[in-house]
């Protein structure tokens, strides 16, 4: 059978079973099992719910960068920022950052391609994602 064009595989490796080593189209990922939370609430690793983070934030960043050459409009320093908060339901903040200069219509087009990149729709039903747009004019 061919190789699917997406996939990862999970292993658990030895030791303490804290650890999930990730490959993801050949890129190695380690995942681990929050230990104690630090006194900011951080904990140590890329955690299952950081990755769901971390996709979210990277299609959202890449599907602004598609927007962006498909009008034409210069534009860099694209970023997206995705933070959990855990509840009933779970709640996604994500702000989208880039520079560029977009009127009117151009802003409610990009708003739209960001609540329907494919990680968007797929995690919509499950959770919630609060969006804040931040558009910087260059200069």
């Amino acid at each position: 059978m061919d190789m699917p064009a997406v996939w990862a595989r999970g292993r658990l490796a030895d030791g303490d079973g804290r650890v999930v080593c990730l490959d993801v189209n050949g890129l190695s990922v380690d995942c681990a099992v929050p230990s104690e939370p630090t006194e900011h609430g951080e904990t140590d690793g890329a955690t299952s719910f950081g990755l769901l983070a971390a996709s979210l934030s990277s299609c959202t960043a890449m599907s602004v960068r598609t927007f962006l050459q498909r009008f034409g409009i210069p534009g860099s320093a694209v970023e997206v920022d995705v933070a959990f908060e855990p509840g009933s339901p779970p709640v996604l903040h994500r702000r989208v950052g880039l520079t560029a200069d977009l009127d009117t219509d151009h802003r409610a087009q990009l708003s739209a391609v960001v609540d329907s990149t494919p990680v968007t729709v797929l995690l919509r039903d499950a959770l919630v994602i609060v969006t804040r747009l931040e558009v910087v004019a260059p200069g």
